[in-house]
């Protein structure tokens, strides 16, 4: 029973070192693709934050 599950673990490490590794390589560039949409929408903030005006009676 031992040996089978030694046969086992060797392949799914691997497989589990497969996926690590892809998922290191891509993380930098999902990490800037996000930039550019957060720098959007924080224009779309600040105008939206400049149409506010505060009331007037104060």
């Amino acid at each position: 029973m031992m040996q089978n599950f030694g046969q086992s673990v060797g392949p799914l490490m691997m497989i589990l070192v497969a996926v690590i590794a892809v998922l290191w390589i891509a993380l930098p560039f999902a990490v800037f693709g996000i930039k550019k949409r957060l720098d959007a929408i924080l224009v779309e903030l600040k105008r939206m934050n400049g149409n506010i005006r505060p009331p007037e009676g104060r």
